[in-house]
């Protein structure tokens, strides 16, 4: 479970109770649906919500992908991989590819950018390759995706034929409308659904996240299962003084409203990289609108201790006028 001690925020006590009334009140809000934003609160109790058919559906293509694919290419932007990606490589082997036997494809990403180096080898690595395709998105419009699906899409069809490409090539996607259903329709994919209610950066409970994270060897019931025990220990029915949710909203909030306008995240663990930058883009675009929010970065310790640490300790002239804090 985690953990949150906030002893060093540069805080009184008052100061982190005044906000206490204000961050309960947000949560109930959040529970009433009658915040901004409330046509997108489904990630709100997705762990608690997701079924036990709907797993059975989900690892019966797992499965297939798994028989069928040495390699496995996440086509996807934004929220559509960050999840993903951070949850693999957080569990997995920093030395997958000199360690891989065999057991569990190798995950790859594309649709995050529009290089034409990185798409010139990736497909050039995919030549020979028993490789498959998760499609992400909702609109099946978004640039960087679209590109890099329509090259992987005829790579796998020249390579592996038509009938196994329509095996092993998935879409997630809207339920109705959009370029992607209408491909993944006509072509006979298998197909997932982005519930409407779930934005892309919270999506990673959803089909969006679970079914590579899956492909790739993890567990994703007790991965779903640590999430629902997280949302109990957070939910509406626990006190400010038990509640880590609430506690964090109330001391970066009392943090801003003393002037501290950028928040740091800090790991020591190379493999939390991508935690990093999901986290960035959970906070970046949830909060960055109308001209105020915080802003998120990230760094990986000790190796930054040699780079940004200078300006993290030293950048300012003294703690009293820093406008960072750190989490």
């Amino acid at each position: 479970m985690l953990k949150l001690d906030y002893s060093k925020a540069l805080l009184s006590a008052e100061q982190i109770a005044a906000f206490a009334p204000k961050a309960e009140e947000a949560q109930k809000a959040l529970e009433a649906g009658t915040c901004a934003g409330n046509d997108f609160l489904g990630w709100l109790h997705l762990p608690s919500s997701i079924t036990a058919e709907f797993m059975t559906q989900l690892q019966a293509c797992v499965q297939t992908l798994r028989e069928n694919c040495d390699t496995v290419v996440v086509a996807g932007i934004g929220g559509s991989y960050l999840g993903a990606r951070a949850v693999i490589e957080a569990l997995g082997n920093s030395f997958q590819w000199l360690t891989n036997k065999g057991e569990n494809p190798n995950i790859l990403f594309a649709g995050n950018n529009i290089g034409e180096d990185y798409l010139y080898e990736l497909t050039e690595y995919l030549k020979g390759k028993k490789f498959g395709v998760i499609n992400i998105s909702k609109s099946g419009t978004t640039t960087e995706t679209a590109l890099a699906f329509r090259l992987l899409k005829k790579q796998c069809e020249q390579q592996r034929g038509k009938e196994m490409a329509r095996k092993v090539i998935v879409a997630i996607t809207d339920a109705k409308k959009g370029a992607a259903r209408l491909c993944a329709d006509k072509e006979g994919y298998t197909s997932f659904v982005i519930p409407d209610n779930v934005g892309g950066r919270f999506s990673v409970l959803t089909p969006v996240g679970l079914l590579p994270i899956a492909v790739a060897g993890f567990d994703i019931a007790k991965l779903v299962q640590g999430a629902a025990d997280m949302e109990k220990a957070v939910g509406a029915d626990v006190p400010f003084e038990q509640n880590i949710c609430l506690q964090y909203a109330a001391v970066r909030n009392a943090l801003y409203q003393s002037g501290k306008k950028i928040e740091i995240l800090v790991n020591f663990q190379p493999k939390l990289h991508y935690m990093n930058e999901w986290w960035k883009q959970l906070y970046g675009e949830s909060e960055g609108k109308d001209h105020k929010g915080i802003f998120t970065a990230a760094v990986d310790f000790s190796t930054d201790l040699h780079s940004m640490g200078q300006w993290i300790q030293e950048g300012c002239s003294s703690p009293a006028t820093r406008k960072t804090s750190t989490a």
